[in-house]
């Protein structure tokens, strides 16, 4: 199996829709090199192991993430009416949508096999990751 490369804003994009960091701050560098948490640091590598075979599905996860964020985005010109004519608006619209990404960003964290960043605000809120695990005996 050969190493397929994501672009740098293909990184970025990950990142983002993963929870964590996508840019360097001053926190986050130690030595003069970037600091990742653990987390971020199995971000980092496994974007650095896609195959391509798989490529084409993280890059459609991508898609559909960016199209979700963008759908919310554009309810936001919404928010002042609720009737429009005949048809009523989705009062939860951003929220169902929120839930939505969260779902597909769980699915682009199971391909790369990483997990959601549970400090990020978006997935603090527990639409997104839970910290606790069901063991099982």
């Amino acid at each position: 199996m050969a190493i397929a490369n994501l672009t740098e804003p293909e990184k970025v994009r990950v990142r983002f829709h993963l929870g964590y960091l996508t840019q360097l701050s001053a926190a986050s560098i130690q030595l003069g090199i970037p600091r990742a948490s653990q987390p971020q640091f199995l971000v980092e590598q496994a974007m650095n192991q896609i195959t391509d075979e798989s490529i084409g599905l993280v890059r459609r996860m991508l898609d559909i993430l960016d199209s979700t964020e963008n759908r919310m985005v554009e309810a936001q010109e919404r928010y002042a009416a609720e009737k429009l004519g005949e048809i009523t608006l989705r009062a939860d619209e951003i929220d169902a949508l929120e839930r939505e990404h969260t779902r597909w960003a769980k699915r682009l964290a199971d391909i790369l096999g990483v997990p959601l960043n549970a400090y990020s605000e978006r997935f603090r809120a527990g639409a997104g990751a839970s910290l606790s695990v069901p063991v099982v005996h």
